[in-house]
């Protein structure tokens, strides 16, 4: 069993690129296969089936989140907590993107802290007192100033590949992707929910901090890949609240 852990004991900040595409699981395989010469598996996704993520998104009543992406506001912040299958903690995150960079700041506490901490919504200045984690500071102050609530869960398999020589360069291919607009309580995790696509798409991201190596555009090349705008949250929220009509 993971020892339970303290809030700031694991915190760290990316600050990257990201494109994206929504591609034929058959397609994602054909990539997978040209990916071996040049990257090796993330250790957590050591099989075909990858590994589960699950993520609680945070929004305002008037869902102020989802529409600053239906919009395409070049600066934009959205809070959601990530579990990973075994563990009993989860990752505070503080997804913000300025134009076409990315940067994100999380931080590892347990489950039964983070629900102790968010809990009951309508967050006042005075549960911030005393907080001294920054990314937890922040996302304090994100829920109070926005009213934010847990709105939507999310969940699906990953399987992920880093750069053998980019260290820097992370691959990743979602499959299976679905959402619960009631399972909220962070603490827990639903088993069956609505998906968000048709169950044989996969969503591939390419994640780097400076520029995509040589062979990597070959290869998005070869396989006829065309990046698009996409959000997890964003596209399970339309579906959830305005029957799809906005992604």
């Amino acid at each position: 069993m993971n020892a339970p852990a303290t809030a700031g004991d694991f915190i760290r900040t990316f600050n990257r690129f990201e494109f994206k595409y929504v591609i034929a699981e058959a397609q994602a395989e054909a990539l997978i296969r040209d990916l071996g010469g040049y990257t090796t598996p993330d250790p957590h996704s050591p099989t075909e089936r990858g590994y589960p993520v699950y993520s609680l998104y945070w929004d305002s009543p008037d869902l102020v989140c989802f529409w600053e992406k239906i919009d395409g506001q070049k600066y934009r912040r959205k809070l959601r907590f990530r579990l990973y299958e075994g563990s009993n903690d989860a990752f505070v995150e503080i997804k913000q993107r300025i134009d076409q960079t990315v940067q994100k700041r999380r931080t590892l506490m347990s489950r039964v802290d983070a629900h102790a901490l968010f809990a009951n919504g309508a967050i006042d200045a005075a549960r911030e007192h005393g907080v001294v984690d920054p990314v937890l500071q922040e996302a304090l102050f994100l829920c109070r100033h926005h009213l934010l609530e847990p709105k939507l869960a999310i969940s699906y398999r990953r399987r992920a590949f880093f750069g053998s020589h980019e260290h820097d360069l992370r691959i990743t291919f979602d499959t299976r992707l679905q959402y619960d607009a009631r399972a909220l309580d962070i603490r827990e995790r639903f088993d069956t929910g609505k998906y968000l696509l048709p169950a044989d798409l996969a969503v591939l991201e390419i994640k780097f901090n400076h520029t995509v190596p040589l062979w990597l555009t070959k290869l998005v090349a070869k396989h006829n890949l065309m990046s698009r705008r996409f959000s997890k949250y964003a596209r399970a929220a339309d579906l959830e609240f305005f029957q799809g009509r906005h992604t």
